[in-house]
């Protein structure tokens, strides 16, 4: 706007600043005609937005304390319930023959590992068990430091791993892969 001002006559000029001014300060509209009343009509809701912002960000700031109080009182009263939920839970999961793997030893990682003594070759089952089951500082063995276990994903993954170290076959050559021109 500012540059679209600095174009138009001096006269024309005072009075749109005149009218900002007055308006931005003293909250009064002044009468304007001709060029300067469409200018105006184009910087007054700024203006009048700046005021309202200005005055609305003066003003101090309700205290809610009710509605607060009210929140932290269920906020409250909820916790001991969301605790319930979450003994359910553990409740739910120690029937679940993977959810105590925390205190497994060698013993039980063979034991879950033989559903899929089918599924996957003898040596990278035996490759997946000494590297699960080596024992760490803590007399433990390296499978219960995860925070989540499920024998058979893992084996899924261990075996695709295993898969992709497999050497693969040399790439077949064609006369135009060794830079041959044909004739």
């Amino acid at each position: 706007m500012f540059e679209a001002i600095r174009k138009l006559p001096k006269e024309t000029q005072a009075e749109i600043y005149d009218a900002i001014f007055s308006y931005s300060l003293d909250f009064e509209i002044k009468e304007l005609s001709g060029i300067s009343e469409t200018v105006w009509l184009l910087i007054e809701p700024v203006l009048t937005k700046g005021n309202t912002n200005y005055i609305n960000g003066s003003k101090p700031k309700a205290k809610r304390n009710g509605s607060e109080n009210e929140a932290n009182l269920k906020r409250i009263k909820s916790e001991p319930e969301a605790y319930k939920d979450k003994d359910k839970d553990k409740e739910k999961y120690k029937d679940n023959a993977n959810a105590n793997f925390k205190k497994w030893g060698a013993k039980e990682l063979i034991e879950s590992m033989k559903p899929f003594k089918d599924m996957f070759n003898r040596e990278m089952l035996n490759a997946f068990y000494e590297y699960w089951s080596e024992p760490m500082p803590n007399g433990k063995i390296r499978l219960t430091a995860q925070t989540a276990w499920d024998t058979k994903r893992r084996l899924s993954t261990w075996n695709k791993r295993d898969a992709s170290k497999q050497p693969q076959s040399a790439p077949t050559l064609t006369r135009a892969s060794r830079g041959v021109k044909m004739e």
